[in-house]
């Protein structure tokens, strides 16, 4: 038997004894005819269901589903001849297999389906066809269950990609209403939901590293190490629990310690201490200390839920990020180069502190300036050139700056009134001193952050490289430019060092832009396979984490119960969960 009918006593929408005899000898051409007039009222109602949540979201897809059968003439669409069609039953598998997104089953109400099983399995209402009140609150509930479905698969549940006004990457646009239609018109109801996941291979990584680390769960999760400080060569019996944890999670192959007497921490133990510190952001000293067994000791269930947000994030990108782009991860502090689905370049790179962080959006690249100026920012020039040129007249030359009105001459510092500061802009001129280094690689924005070189190299030998204004500061700027101009040949290696050592301010447009990505993943996998976690930084994850449970809470509180719902035969009626029950939004 298909599993057609699941949906009846969820909803709960059997009538009472009487009315349900009289209609069981309707033929199938007048239960039709009823349907239609059921949905038709139900439709045309002021009252929403009680599925339909009172926030901007709920409104939306409400609206979007009145309209879908308004353009259908009020007739049903997953149910015909009083008979549930093959879609409902597509539906309610992909419904099922939406853990796998990291979403929760539980949003679309799939336990309440699988508990009725045994009700739907006796066959009466299957052989006989959906009485129509019930009909048509099936029909209704499936169009809507889809559409939000597809919604959370195609950019993110509800708004929350809008919640956080850190969050400014621009996202395809998506109409649910179209996309239904058109899958119903195909009967391809199940494809149409598994094709709205980002195709890009990192969150098809991430969805596989869910279903590895649930099934760690499953057996246990990880073993705990005990506080200790171990550096190599040294013995300790807590080196038999590190081994133990290091192998649950893959950094290490090698084989236990006999017994406590031979646990020494050995230099296949101290290379695998060293991949698990590069995996996670830390220093690959091989010292294991407290930063390391905090890792360590992270939960599974932890790593489980950061790996959800993450997904989450991903559905918040356009699904196609173009056959070249840059992509900027924030935490992991690394810019990436993607060619047609490789990496050709990666790099690491300094971002903003937690104070001037780096923002997130998206914008195209169109062209690179060698030997920049750098313009000082108002408010760096206020908070910092200012009060250090005040404090040290000497300070302007030092740091190779001058002077410029609002026409872009340049003054003599000395015959400036520096308490007039708004009439002036400082700039550093080119040279290796200069903040930009030699070379900056340009998006326009609204935010003035770009990609430029640094004089301070050192930065990146630092595991953690959360140091500047805003701006992205680049490990090897000089390969970045030889990939961005390798379609104009007159641009060579040789040329590009000479623009960037010139002392002169040059600038070349890109023949062809490249799209820019500043994201912000705390787990995501690299090409290489490794996977790698790294601190909240801006403590984005915690807000989207709060943001997400709210949002949870107010879906689950609006689903459709059916406890209150009496038996077949009972003295009391049932009536509709679905039109019993109000939204806290009340009428339309």
């Amino acid at each position: 038997m298909r599993r057609i009918g699941l949906l009846v006593p969820v909803l709960a929408l059997a009538c009472g004894a009487g009315a349900s005899c009289a209609r069981l000898g309707l033929s199938a051409a007048a239960k039709g005819k009823e349907l239609d007039a059921a949905l038709q009222q139900l439709i045309q109602s002021q009252t929403r269901p009680g599925y339909v949540t009172g926030d901007r979201e709920g409104s939306r897809l409400w609206t979007l589903t009145r309209r879908f059968y308004e353009k259908r003439g009020l007739s049903p669409a997953w149910i015909a001849d009083a008979k549930p069609q093959p879609q409902m039953d597509a539906l309610v598998t992909a419904i099922h297999e939406s853990s796998r997104e990291g979403l929760d089953p539980e949003l679309y109400s799939i336990s309440l389906i699988d508990r009725e099983k045994t009700e739907a399995s006796r066959g009466l209402l299957l052989k006989k066809g959906f009485q129509p009140e019930e009909g048509a609150a099936i029909d209704v509930w499936l169009t809507y269950f889809y559409m939000r479905f597809a919604s959370d698969l195609a950019d993110g549940m509800a708004d929350l990609a809008h919640a956080d006004p850190a969050w400014q990457i621009r996202a395809d646009g998506f109409d649910p209403l179209a996309y239904l239609e058109r899958a119903l018109a195909e009967n391809r109801v199940a494809e149409s939901l598994s094709e709205l996941t980002p195709a890009d291979p990192e969150y098809d990584a991430l969805r596989k590293l869910l279903a590895s680390l649930r099934d760690r769960a499953a057996q246990g999760g990880w073993s705990r190490v005990p506080s200790v400080t171990l550096k190599p060569g040294q013995h300790n019996v807590a080196v038999m629990a590190l081994t133990k944890r290091l192998a649950e999670s893959g950094d290490y192959s090698g084989g236990p310690a006999a017994d406590a007497k031979s646990a020494a921490y050995t230099p296949d133990l101290v290379e695998a201490v060293k991949r698990f510190q590069r995996r996670h952001g830390l220093a690959d000293d091989g010292i294991v200390g407290p930063p390391v067994i905090a890792a360590l000791n992270v939960p599974i269930d932890q790593r489980i839920r950061q790996i959800e947000l993450n997904m989450e994030r991903w559905r918040w990108l356009p699904r196609h990020l173009g056959d070249r782009h840059i992509l900027v991860n924030i935490p992991e502090m690394r810019l990436d180069v993607r060619d047609h689905g490789r990496s050709v370049l990666s790099m690491r790179v300094v971002v903003g502190k937690r104070e001037t962080p780096t923002p997130i959006f998206n914008d195209e690249m169109t062209y690179i300036v060698f030997s920049p100026y750098w313009n000082v920012p108002p408010d760096i020039a206020a908070n910092e050139t200012l009060p250090e040129t005040l404090k040290d007249p000497a300070f302007l030359n030092r740091m190779n700056m001058e002077v410029v009105n609002a026409a872009g001459n340049t003054l003599d510092p000395s015959t400036i009134d520096l308490s007039q500061p708004g009439e002036y802009r400082f700039r550093q001129r080119p040279g290796h001193g200069n903040s930009l280094g030699l070379v900056k690689f340009m998006f326009p924005n609204q935010f003035n952050v770009y990609l430029h070189d640094t004089p301070t190299d050192s930065l990146f030998a630092r595991a953690s490289r959360s140091f500047s204004h805003g701006c992205v500061r680049l490990e090897a700027p000089e390969k970045l430019a030889q990939y961005l101009l390798s379609d104009q040949p007159d641009w060579t290696s040789d040329r590009i060092s000479e623009a960037m050592h010139a002392g002169q301010e040059r600038t070349v447009k890109l023949r062809r832009p490249i799209p820019v990505y500043l994201g912000y993943w705390t787990v995501r996998v690299a090409a290489d396979g490794m996977v790698q976690f790294r601190n909240d930084v801006y403590g984005i994850d915690g807000r989207q984490s709060a943001q997400l449970a709210d949002r949870l809470n107010t879906l689950r509180r609006s689903a459709p119960l059916t406890q209150a719902s009496t038996k077949p035969g009972a003295k009391t009626p049932r009536r509709s969960a679905v039109r019993a029950q109000t939204s806290p939004g009340g009428r339309q």
